[in-house]
């Protein structure tokens, strides 16, 4: 198998299917969009929950291509899964075993399971927060940039050492902010759910400034 849309998706409608092992086959993308029902108002997106494998509680994808996290976000949309394996991939292979654990962890709010471990309430506590504080420093920083450059009306350009008018950098920056949140699709609700965490690193911030 090497085509989650073409070949794995053909079984979603499978009302029963509740385990899908997938492991040692070349899927490098998983891909679980939104879609429009036709019930909702227009133009508005509703995820695929309760109608694409509504009973898949457990998924394994040791040994496959999956190379991007995007793939693993994907997964969020799946309303029963608990368990996910997830090992010797091209994501997985350059990053260490706890950093895997705990990135996923924070990135699945369901699974209970991740390589037939199981997950504590504390161990999801801190790896959320760890997840949101990571994720918030990315755009403190770009924040910081953007205090310094309306303090002195201009931007510093990191490629040339040379500055640039001060409309472009915020369009510049508010585009590194959109893509940080691209990236992350899980943080605005964490960020909620563990908003001290970035009181706490804007304060810090603030008295290094």
């Amino acid at each position: 198998l090497t085509s989650w849309e073409k070949q794995i998706l053909q079984l979603h409608q499978l009302p029963k299917l509740e385990s899908l092992i997938l492991n040692d086959n070349k899927i490098n993308v998983i891909e679980l969009l939104e879609y429009n029902s036709g019930e909702a108002e227009p133009g508005a997106l509703q995820s695929f929950e309760g109608a694409i494998f509504p009973a898949l509680t457990s998924l394994q994808l040791a040994g496959t291509s999956i190379s991007s996290w995007a793939s693993i976000d994907s997964l969020d949309n799946l309303p029963s899964l608990r368990s996910l394996r997830l090992r010797n991939t091209p994501l997985t292979n350059t990053l260490g075993v706890g950093e895997v654990r705990s990135t996923v962890i924070a990135r699945l709010s369901r699974i209970e399971y991740f390589n037939a471990s199981p997950i504590t309430d504390r161990e999801r506590l801190e790896a959320e927060r760890r997840y949101v504080s990571n994720v918030a420093r990315e755009l403190l920083m770009t924040s910081s940039e953007m205090t310094l450059c309306d303090t002195l009306n201009q931007s510093y350009n990191n490629n040339t050492g040379n500055c640039k008018d001060n409309n472009q950098a915020h369009s510049e920056i508010d585009d590194t902010q959109t893509q940080i949140f691209t990236l992350h699709p899980r943080f605005k609700a964490l960020l909620d759910k563990h908003k001290d965490i970035m009181v706490s690193l804007t304060a810090g911030s603030h008295s290094k400034g």
